[in-house]
Parts: C-alpha cells; structure tokens; sequence
C-alpha cells in the first residue's frame, strides 16, 4: 500500500490473529473462529493498542466461511471506507 503510514509485518506467532478473533458489526460481536485470518481492518487516527489489547476496528471485511456475509470483502467498497477515514481530519 503506498501510504506511508501503513506497515506491514510478519505474525508468525498468530497474536494478531487470536487478538482479532472477535470483531463487531452492525452492534453484534462476530466469532470468527480460532483466527482472524483473511480479515480487512481499517482504524482511525486515534488508534492505539494499550494494556487491554488492540484497538478495535472501526470497519472490517473478510474472506472467510463465517458470517456475516455482507462483511465479505468488496475491494471497491473497502476502498471507499478507507478513503471516507483519510478524508477526516486528524487529532492532534
């Protein structure tokens, strides 16, 4: 992604993923299983991971054999999530 402030990194502990297992959407926590894996995370600027653990997510999408299906990845319609989150203005 050319953006400088995303960062890639190797998990191969699978913290994240067992960080992640539990995902909110539409006011419903989502199981997705033993691992998020194939899951789409977008946070706002604000986003820290503090002592209780990592930041929750304020849009996701997945790849998986989980619901909820309209989670299902739409790179167009992530795209637009990611685009509307550049568009507000940071805190400072």
């Amino acid at each position: 992604m050319p953006d400088r402030r995303a960062h890639h990194y190797w998990d191969g502990d699978r913290v994240m993923g067992r960080a992640y297992r539990m995902l909110e959407a539409e006011n419903k926590t989502i199981d997705v299983g033993t691992e998020a894996w194939d899951v789409w995370l977008l946070f706002d600027q604000q986003a820290t991971w503090g002592v209780d653990g990592p930041p929750q997510a304020v849009w996701w999408e997945h790849q998986l054999r989980v619901p909820p299906p309209e989670r299902m990845l739409d790179p167009a319609r992530f795209a637009g999530k990611a685009a509307e989150l550049r568009r507000k203005p940071q805190d400072h």
